[in-house]
């Protein structure tokens, strides 16, 4: 099964903004998730329509993918 590593922020705008990382460690712990959602979001480098896109952490989450092929054309 695929893992990814969700990371979901709020916006400059209230929104809601998810950063997926593929293949992420593990084995976080709360604390080194919020650790680096801090720092993504004191970078500022994500803006959009004058808005920061990740402004404000507010949980991570792992998300395993589970695909089954019913047919392929070969």
């Amino acid at each position: 099964m695929a893992k990814s590593l969700e990371l979901i922020f709020k916006t400059g705008l209230g929104k809601t903004k998810t950063l997926t990382v593929q293949n992420p460690i593990l084995a976080l712990n709360s604390e080194t998730a919020q650790a680096a959602m801090n720092d993504i979001s004191a970078l500022k480098m994500f803006n959009v329509d004058g808005a920061e896109s990740y402004a404000v952490p507010q949980s991570a989450r792992y998300v395993e993918r589970l695909v089954t092929d019913i047919f392929e054309v070969e």
